[in-house]
């Protein structure tokens, strides 16, 4: 179905209202491709959002036909669609809420020719909402070959796991599945939620944290799940954060916070901004900078900019893309000096003291 770019504009204004997205981001989350991993639990919550949020190609993989014993948790689907592949309710969850995403179907079980299936969609984020470690383990493999993040995650009884693994190191320190559970007989024979049972709303709970890391990451905001998981206890209500990885022993942990009296010394670094132009435009700072969009830092083009060996700082609305874009940076060789701890809040909380 064909519709208006003031129809699109009118159904996500309220989320280019948030200052880290904008026109900007609704503009990459309508240039990005996203694969989903099973149309289950997880999927039938995050499918849907990823919609909404005008994600412009979600491609859904999953080889099962709607039961009965789906319908208290997968809410995509319904006693209409019993005995119909579940791929079918994805597309049709898509041209329902948003006309203008392309949701294509993939009726089939996953092997270890992943990598291959999923490489021509060029793919900016695969969704892992299957149920077993079988196709996990899958998923991992060929995320890691095609150097794509997946967004994990993971339901068990009234217990949930939530990460994003980034194999390439793009996001954060470069952490696998397999680096958090072997590829091992009894881990493959962990049962599921057949055997264990789920409470329906925790797959909603957890399927809604999935797509909104997926989101994040494609628009640079906020701090993800890279290195770190959520392990949610919903009985207790209880949300645990468990570390990935050693930060002593990790590249992206090596880059200092500094204050704004840095910029003011004989010498100052160079400020990168690393904000969107129509951040930079709503709250302009009364600095010298470079600005470089933190989603443009690998464009050489845009790199050039900066003097080769002089000191950089940088910086960005609240400090998350910030740290990011420091460490980026600092790996590729660049002397960043560190990030404007709080960022442009800290600055305009600074000037009104």
């Amino acid at each position: 179905m064909q519709v208006s770019p003031d129809f699109i504009r009118a159904r996500t204004a309220r989320h280019r209202r948030l200052a880290e997205i904008g026109d900007g981001g609704a503009d990459r989350l309508a240039g990005a491709r996203v694969v989903v991993v099973g149309a289950g639990g997880l999927g039938s919550t995050a499918i849907p959002y990823l919609a909404a949020a005008g994600v412009g190609r979600i491609d859904v993989f999953d080889d099962d036909v709607v039961e009965v014993s789906n319908l208290n948790r997968q809410v995509l689907h319904s006693v209409d669609t019993l005995g119909q592949p579940k791929v079918a309710s994805a597309k049709a969850a898509g041209e329902r809420i948003a006309p203008e995403v392309q949701v294509v179907g993939h009726q089939m079980r996953l092997g270890t020719d992943f990598a291959d299936v999923v490489d021509p969609l060029r793919p900016d984020i695969i969704i892992d909402g299957s149920d077993s470690f079988d196709t996990r383990f899958v998923v991992d493999e060929g995320a890691a070959k095609l150097g794509v993040p997946v967004v994990f995650g993971a339901l068990m009884q009234w217990s949930a796991q939530v990460t994003v693994f980034d194999a390439a190191g793009r996001y954060g320190p470069a952490v696998r599945l397999t680096d958090i559970f072997p590829d091992s007989a009894e881990v493959r024979a962990t049962p599921g939620c057949a055997e264990m049972g789920i409470l329906g709303s925790v797959s909603g709970m957890v399927g809604t944290m999935l797509a909104t890391e997926a989101i994040k990451l494609i628009v640079g905001a906020g701090k993800n799940l890279v290195g770190r998981m959520l392990v949610v206890d919903a009985l207790d209500m209880q949300i645990t954060e468990i570390a990935l990885h050693q930060p002593a022993q990790s590249q992206w942990a090596n880059i200092p916070a500094v204050t704004a009296e840095i910029l003011v010394q004989d010498d100052p670094p160079v400020v990168l901004d690393v904000r969107r132009a129509e951040e930079i435009a709503e709250e302009p700072v009364e600095l010298d900078t470079v600005d470089i969009p933190f989603d443009q830092l690998n464009d050489q083009t845009q790199l050039a900019l900066l003097e080769k060996g002089r000191p950089i700082v940088t910086l960005c609305r609240t400090g998350p893309r910030s740290i990011r874009a420091a460490q980026q940076l600092a790996a590729a060789g660049h002397n960043v000096v560190g990030y404007l701890d709080g960022g442009m809040q800290a600055l305009q909380s600074e000037a009104n003291v």
